[in-house]
């Protein structure tokens, strides 16, 4: 496991040259970074909502940051879903963010393995100019690794026809709501 406790205590740091069209979507996204040169590449949770909605990260901790995965069949094949929820700093309301992980794609899998490989989990929190507001730390208490061996295992041999409508299809069928339930 990559020890990547982060020693260095409240700094200000820049992004790393990303797309404009990453930073200007509103979401949960895992890149690749390094935030210490002694530490090297490592996968971080990018959070990036418009401005207005970013500030409200300023300056606020958010003291839990939680994951729920799973797995749902669709006519197309095969999602999986991961959805991180932590709640809001300033009303205590969850806030949800959903990825949806296309298990046949060796590339996204890979980045997702190397983030359950980590003895922590930072989360970065950007407003959609690339201006980062927040940063914070988690144990890595998630059980991601896991979840991908049993995600890979149970669909070794259940084709994904078609990701895209698989995905639409899902996006269809299930709530936030109901997913977290499950």
């Amino acid at each position: 496991m990559l020890e990547n406790k982060w020693k260095h205590g409240k700094v200000h740091f820049e992004l790393p040259q990303l797309s404009p069209v990453l930073i200007a979507s509103p979401g949960i996204k895992p890149i690749s970074m390094i935030l210490d040169n002694s530490i090297g590449e490592e996968i971080v949770m990018l959070i990036t909502e418009p401005k207005e909605f970013a500030k409200d990260f300023e300056e606020r901790d958010i003291t839990r940051f939680m994951l729920k995965s799973g797995l749902v069949n669709t006519s197309y094949g095969p999602i999986c879903f991961l959805l991180f929820y932590f709640p809001d700093p300033s009303t205590g309301e969850q806030i949800t963010y959903e990825n949806t992980i296309n298990i046949e794609d060796s590339q996204q899998l890979s980045i997702y393995k190397q983030l359950s490989d980590q003895k922590y989990w930072h989360v970065i929190i950007a407003d959609d100019s690339g201006e980062v507001i927040n940063f914070f730390e988690f144990p890595n208490e998630y059980g991601l690794a896991e979840t991908i061996n049993q995600v890979e295992s149970v669909c070794k041999n259940i084709p994904v026809t078609d990701f895209m409508a698989a995905k639409a299809e899902y996006e269809m069928q299930y709530s936030i709501e109901q997913l977290l339930e499950m």
